[in-house]
C-alpha cells in the first residue's frame, strides 16, 4: 500500500519510485546535504537502497518517504513524509525531510512536513507526531520549529544521539489555519 498522494500550494507530495533516482542523485552526493544521514555508503547506491527502503515502509506501515514534487515544473526536489520509527522502544509517528540543497531556503520543507503533520492528525494516526534531528541540523531544527514542533529531548537513535522534536494534537489543534 502506497502513501496517498497530496498537494499543497506549491508540492506534490507522492510516492517514491525508482525511477526517482537518478534525480534524487544530486541530494544523495551532495557530501553538506547528507552530512546528518548515517551512512557508510554514498552516491548511487545509496539512493537505490534508499528508496528501496521507502517502498519497503509503503508495505509495512503504509507510508515512508515521499517524493516532493514542484507542481509548477514537475521538478524534484527532495523527500518528505511520515515514517513510523521506535524511540527509546515506543512506536511513534516522524515526519523526515530532506531536500536537494539548492532547494533549501525556499520554505519547501516546512510545506511539506506541515502536510504530512495535518494528514497526520487529521486522520488520527497518532496523538503525538516527533521528527528526530541530530543536534547540530540547526536547518532541520528551524524547519521543525515552523512546523509547530518544541524541543522535547535528547536520546540515542541507531547508535547516535538525537534531539527529538515534537508537536501533540493539542497544540496542533491551536494552530492558526
Amino acid at each position: 500500500m502506497n502513501p496517498p498522494v497530496i498537494e499543497t500550494g506549491r508540492l506534490m507530495l507522492r510516492p517514491l519510485v525508482l525511477a526517482d533516482k537518478d534525480p534524487l542523485l544530486e541530494f544523495f552526493t551532495d557530501p553538506e546535504a547528507i552530512a546528518f544521514l548515517p551512512t557508510e555508503v554514498s552516491g548511487e547506491k545509496f539512493a537505490e537502497l534508499w528508496i528501496q527502503r521507502q517502498l519497503r515502509r509503503y508495505e509495512s506501515t503504509g507510508y515512508g518517504l515521499s517524493a516532493v514534487v514542484l507542481k509548477e515544473t514537475g521538478e524534484l526536489l527532495g523527500q518528505c513524509g511520515l515514517i513510523r520509527q521506535f524511540v527509546d522502544g515506543i512506536p511513534k509517528w516522524e515526519v523526515g525531510y530532506h531536500l536537494i540543497r539548492r532547494h533549501w531556503g525556499k520554505g519547501y520543507a516546512t510545506e511539506a512536513a506541515r502536510a504530512w503533520r495535518d494528514h497526520c492528525f487529521e486522520n488520527e494516526m497518532a496523538e503525538t507526531l516527533i521528527s528526530l534531528i541530530d543536534a547540530g541540523n540547526l536547518r532541520s531544527q528551524a524547519v521543525a520549529a515552523r512546523n509547530g514542533m518544541s524541543f522535547w529531548k535528547e536520546t540515542i537513535f541507531k547508535g547516535l544521539p538525537v534531539h527529538v522534536h515534537r508537536i501533540r494534537r493539542a497544540e496542533w489543534e491551536q494552530l492558526p489555519r
